[in-house]
């Protein structure tokens, strides 16, 4: 078997993030032991107290200061039956495509790996990454369908001629293109890696949409909300003067069936070696605002109705359902469960 075992110790990297601590706290709750690395031992002790609480004999708090840094994993995969590799950043503050969200993708990808080739040990089954839609997007023509077969080489390339001439205004890289190519970059370390290294332990990728759903690690203010949730929260509070569409695909998926996608691909034999597309539907804002609207969760009303929404394009989440057995929380749902996790911001 190539899967961890039941009640075994799996490694959540960036345990205070929003995706990390949900996969953490699944993975607590169906009986494995579970230790996570935060930047310091402090950040994460209110999950002992807070939502892990429960199961605070089966968590332990690994310090990781700096993913970028060579050896910055070496202790806390030691005696790992799985990992599940989360810890990436994904923000819009960029000045430098590569110093802020390229190479820390990467190279923490990349530190993580090559500590679970040296230092895990014979225990260490399965390495899960998280990746992202971003590395599969391309511009298309509407109706077209995305799958786990295509990548995302357009970003790339945008921030490979950013690269070579960091100084040309007109080869800046829009910060969205530089997340995409920082997500894009990071996922093709880790297939290269298996290639050239051929480690002992099996991996495979998580690739999520837009994540919604309700917060439970810990945010000291509105604006500390990760980013997706702080894009809806704008609506919730009213700080969007309207609905703002733009012309990318939009599609959702919630942050507990990400979750979901992550354990279970530790634990499903078929899932080595695949990327799976972990998508909930297509969305638009507006369907956002009108879920909103229908459960009195916006602070000004006088965002206009949307029309019928025809999806623009297409999602094949058959892998992740079939392989991994998942079952996507609906729109409704989910946006009605992160604004409840919110509220306490306004």
């Amino acid at each position: 078997m190539t899967t961890p075992p039941k009640g075994g110790l799996i490694l959540v990297t960036g345990v205070t993030g929003y995706i990390a601590s949900w996969t953490a706290l699944k993975l607590l709750e169906q009986g494995y032991k579970v230790r996570g690395t935060a930047r310091t031992l402090s950040k994460a002790e209110y999950l002992k107290t807070g939502p892990f609480a429960k199961y605070a004999s089966n968590f332990e708090i690994a310090e990781v200061a700096d993913l970028e840094d060579d050896g910055a994993f070496n202790e806390a995969v030691k005696g790992v039956d799985g990992i599940a590799h989360i810890a990436s950043p994904f923000h819009y503050r960029v000045a430098d495509a590569y110093v802020d969200l390229i190479n820390p993708a990467v190279n923490g990808t990349v530190n993580l790996l090559k500590a679970a080739k040296e230092f895990a040990g014979p225990h260490l089954k399965r390495v899960v990454i998280t990746s992202s839609f971003a590395a599969i997007v391309e511009p298309q023509e509407p109706g077209h369908t995305f799958d786990e077969t295509q990548w995302n080489q357009h970003s790339v390339n945008l921030a490979e001629a950013f690269k070579a001439d960091p100084t040309n205004p007109s080869k800046q890289i829009p910060a969205n293109e530089a997340y995409r190519a920082s997500k894009a970059l990071a996922e093709r370390s880790l297939w290269d890696f298996v290639k050239t290294e051929k480690p002992s332990f099996e991996v495979a990728a998580i690739n999520p949409v837009f994540v919604f759903g309700p917060v439970i690690h810990s945010v000291k203010d509105a604006e500390s909300i990760n980013t997706s949730v702080f894009l809806l929260y704008k609506y919730i509070a009213g700080l969007n003067p309207k609905v703002e569409e733009g012309a990318a695909p939009k599609a959702f998926v919630d942050v507990r069936d990400v979750a979901d996608a992550h354990v279970r691909a530790l634990e499903v034999e078929e899932a080595k070696g695949q990327r799976f597309l972990n998508v909930g539907g297509p969305f638009t804002w507006g369907e956002v605002v009108e879920v909103l609207r229908k459960h009195n969760k916006l602070t000004k009303n006088d965002y206009p109705p949307t029309g019928e929404v025809v999806p623009t394009y297409g999602y094949n989440t058959t892998k992740s359902k079939e392989v991994l057995g998942l079952k996507y929380t609906s729109l409704e749902d989910s946006v009605l469960a992160t604004a409840d996790s919110v509220e306490a911001f306004l």
